[in-house]
This record gives C-alpha cells, sequence and structure tokens, in this order.
C-alpha cells in the first residue's frame, strides 16, 4: 500500500516566557492509504499538535512530513494553504459552521477559491449532503440544525473537495451518546465502503475502537501502535434512514 502520511523523526517546540517545551519528540509515524487511525493519550501528550502538522497549520521544528508523498515541512504558509484545499478535509469538534449562511453555503466554501465553476460547486455541495442524508436541509442555517445535522454538514463540507485525507479532531466531543455512534458509522462507511484515509483524534475509548489501528500519545512520543483486528472494532447497532438520525 502507499503511505498517505509518513512523519520522520518529526521535532516541535514551544517557546513559554524562558521555557521551551517539547511537544513532539522524535515521531516517525506510518499511515497508508485506506487507513482508518485514532489517536489517543492525555492533554499534553502531543497529539494535537501532531495532527496541527498534518493539516499543515503548523511545521515542525525538525524531522520531516510527506503528504501523499509531497515534503510538505519545507513549504510557505501559502504552499501548506494550497496543499490543504486540494488534499485534506477538517472536521471539528465544535462543527465551525458559519450561522448566517445556509448548510449549502457552508458545504461550498471550500470551493470558492478554486478553479471550479459556480454551477460546479453548487452541483458538488448538493451532492455531499445528499451523501450525508441532507437533501432536505440544504437551505437551514445552523440554528435550524440539530448537533448531529451539523457535524454531518461539517463532514459533507470536509468531503467537497474530494480529499485524500480526512482529518476529524474530537468529532463527537459536542453529541451524545446515541449521536455519537451514528457520526462514527458515518465515518466507517465513508472509510470501509470508499477508502477515504482517516485519522481521528478522542480522548473517548468507544470511538477509538471504530479505528482499524490506535496510536497513543504520551509527553510528545509514540507509546503504543495496535491494529485492532475486525472483531474488535466497534460497528454500529443500526442503519441510519433517510431523514432521521442526528
Amino acid at each position: 500500500m502507499t503511505a498517505v502520511i509518513e512523519t520522520r523523526a518529526l521535532e516541535k517546540e514551544f517557546v513559554r516566557g524562558e521555557h521551551r517545551v517539547r511537544a513532539l519528540n522524535g515521531v516517525s509515524v506510518s499511515i497508508d492509504r485506506g487507513e482508518f487511525v485514532a489517536i489517543v493519550g492525555k492533554s499534553g501528550s502531543g497529539k494535537s499538535t501532531f495532527m496541527n502538522i498534518l493539516g499543515c497549520l503548523d511545521r515542525p521544528n525538525g524531522g520531516s512530513y510527506f503528504l501523499d508523498g509531497q515534503d510538505v515541512a519545507g513549504l510557505s504558509a501559502d504552499e501548506r494553504a494550497e496543499l490543504r484545499g486540494q488534499k485534506i478535509g477538517f472536521v471539528f469538534q465544535a462543527f465551525n459552521l458559519i450561522p448566517r449562511t445556509s448548510a449549502l453555503e457552508n458545504v461550498e466554501l471550500p470551493l470558492i477559491y478554486s478553479e471550479v465553476s459556480r454551477a460546479e460547486q453548487v452541483r458538488r455541495a448538493r451532492e455531499s449532503l445528499d451523501t450525508l442524508g441532507l437533501r432536505d436541509r440544504a437551505e437551514h442555517h445552523p440554528s435550524e440544525l440539530s448537533g448531529g445535522e451539523q457535524q454531518r454538514v461539517a463532514i459533507a463540507r470536509a468531503l467537497v473537495n474530494r480529499p485524500k485525507l480526512l482529518l476529524a479532531d474530537e468529532p463527537t466531543g459536542n453529541l451524545d451518546t446515541r449521536t455519537s455512534l451514528e457520526i462514527m458509522a458515518i465515518l466507517e462507511e465513508l472509510n470501509r465502503g470508499q477508502g477515504l484515509t482517516i485519522v481521528l483524534v478522542t480522548h473517548e475509548t468507544d470511538i477509538a475502537a471504530f479505528a482499524d489501528r490506535v496510536l497513543t500519545f504520551r509527553d510528545g512520543e509514540v507509546v503504543g501502535d495496535e491494529t485492532q483486528t475486525s472483531a474488535g472494532r466497534r460497528r454500529r447497532s443500526a442503519p441510519l434512514e433517510e431523514g432521521t438520525g442526528p
């Protein structure tokens, strides 16, 4: 298999007053195309710093990061932004939807600065919403949607640029248990049904159980790399129905 993510001895330090804090200490990880990987660890373990580097939102102080075969660590801010738009979709705990725009307009956002025509932007956004079962919610504003529906809009937005990689940072952190499991079932289908590479940060063991592989961070290092068997992975208990669920 081809590695979508490859990091080699990643180092990251932050300066806080007179002190230097080492957030990452020689992290070397390879994630193949089509893998579903969960990253776990306590606060301050380095997992969020690692995700920011994977998402081209930050740069390491040392080491290398290759995204889909391209050396990312030395790119400028503009080059990293362009790469994000082409190859990465993001899903966040807080949804990060624009309140005064419709679900459709929120999903269109990643395409605004692309070379895609306006008609194609709308077509792709509607297609992405349809995939998430939100055809009838396209013109609704976030305040008119449930938490689960808002996260599904956020996932649709993350998919609209047809990314190579989906990064999900605590995507169920603001949701109740039932809705969390339904969102994870969607991510599971995107991975196992469509082959999308997914890297997810979570504090919750039942959420990490959906992944094929779990990386455990502690003090800026990977201290665990566990492959989960299909029998051990958690599966959704019932299929989603059109117009129901989150």
